[in-house]
């Protein structure tokens, strides 16, 4: 019993590890071992909590500002300017009453400023998975491609010997096994441009996870189409309302908004309230201790009418944002359009290619029959070989970017959160 309850284990364990294995090398987990890696996202990680500190400093602008001040003075007896003390110690406080605005917009900047760090994260990751997603529907093509043309090869192999057979028996001409050498030179050369794909398509993979993947696991893991269900009108004002770009460029509005309230706050003078304590007097000798209040009142409109060349820039810039949203709004509704006429159109052709190959495997199979009963030449054999082949590798490609497209759009509507 107790072995037996051990054996149950030990295999619930192995279980347990290869399933977690096998979706490590799944689509799935191949984007999220490239989040957890990728420099692009670690950059934009770093920068977002450099953001955060830029809101805290913000925030601290409302606070007094604590200054100290120490001087000390070795002059001359006959220096009346220093006949005091030789040395004065000030502590104070600064506090701003009223500055037109200023800390406000300061305070929203830094807010907008965040938020865009945050939106440049999210693109980062969505263009991240993007690349995986294409990484690897170009490895997953090149696989089944390596697949078709290696049967191919295979069968072209076959045919070559069983017309050597032929001619040493006198049936057929040689020149058959030089039309034959040639296909069979044909497949070899589309088997080593699919392995070439393939070995290239395995080094982007790697470089976007940051690890050697094992091939095996990765044909044993293989993905499949995401499934995206939903009307297209409410699935594209999904895609708008979290799509990482427009969110960026709407709090660049706000960014620039805050800039131009900034500025603008530079025409009105700022309020001041000054809190000072004071050790010692340079002009009085033994001085007593002083407490001031002072209340000021300064403005600076910078060289000549900067100020007002500042503020027209600061609109500028703001409108020129603004279109760069309503492009970028156009440009993710392209997208998605592009995306889902692709996914719509690439299961019809899926489905047509998988009848069209079924009937030419089924042809290939009868012209091979009647070809050793007599009835068909061995061309026909030949043609209707690489008849199935071209086939396949239609259909690799087009499931290929089936699953590619079908992956995207489901990030666009959902966000790699979502994953």
């Amino acid at each position: 019993m107790f072995f037996r309850c051990l054996l149950v284990f030990l295999l619930s364990s192995f279980c347990l590890s290869v399933n977690a294995k096998d979706d490590n090398y799944s689509l799935n987990g191949l984007i999220h071992k490239a989040l957890n890696y990728h420099p692009s996202i670690k950059s934009s990680t770093s920068l977002l909590s450099s953001a955060k500190k830029g809101l805290e400093s913000a925030k601290w602008q409302y606070f007094p500002t604590p200054s100290v001040s120490i001087s000390r003075v070795n002059a001359t007896t006959t220096d009346l300017s220093y006949s005091g003390d030789d040395k004065v110690i000030k502590l104070g406080l600064n506090q701003t009453l009223w500055a037109g605005g200023r800390i406000d917009a300061g305070m929203e900047k830094a807010q907008a400023q965040l938020s865009i760090r945050k939106s440049i994260l999210l693109v980062a990751r969505r263009q991240l998975a993007f690349n995986v997603i294409r990484s690897y529907s170009a490895w997953y093509s090149s696989h089944l491609k390596r697949k078709a043309f290696s049967v191919s090869k295979q069968e072209h192999e076959l045919l070559q010997k069983r017309i050597v057979r032929r001619i040493e028996q006198g049936l057929s001409p040689e020149i058959d096994l030089s039309l034959v050498s040639s296909r069979l030179l044909q497949v070899s050369a589309n088997l080593n441009s699919a392995i070439t794909q393939h070995q290239r398509a395995l080094l982007q993979l790697e470089e976007l996870v940051g690890e050697s993947l094992n091939i095996d696991l990765l044909i044993e893991s293989i993905s499949t189409n995401y499934v995206v269900n939903g009307v297209k009108k409410v699935l594209l004002s999904q895609t708008l309302g979290i799509d990482p770009k427009l969110k960026e460029l709407s709090e660049r509005v706000k960014e620039s908004h805050s800039t131009y309230k900034q500025v603008k706050s530079s025409l009105s003078p700022q309020l001041n309230l000054r809190v000072e304590r004071q050790w010692g007097n340079h002009n009085i000798i033994n001085a007593d201790t002083e407490n001031r209040i002072f209340l000021e009142l300064s403005s600076s409109f910078g060289a000549g009418l900067s100020i007002l060349s500042k503020i027209e820039r600061a609109k500028l810039e703001e409108h020129s944002i603004l279109l760069d949203l309503e492009t970028q709004n156009k440009k993710t509704i392209t997208e998605f359009e592009s995306d889902w006429l692709s996914y719509q159109s690439l299961s019809k052709q899926n489905k047509l290619l998988g009848s069209a190959l079924l009937a030419a495997q089924k042809i290939q199979q009868s012209w091979y029959r009647q070809f050793l009963a007599g009835r068909k030449q061995w061309q026909d054999v030949m043609n209707s070989i690489r008849e199935v082949a071209q086939l396949k590798s239609q259909i690799a490609d087009v499931v290929a970017e089936s699953l590619s497209v079908s992956w995207r759009l489901m990030i666009r509507v959902k966000g790699v959160g979502a994953i």
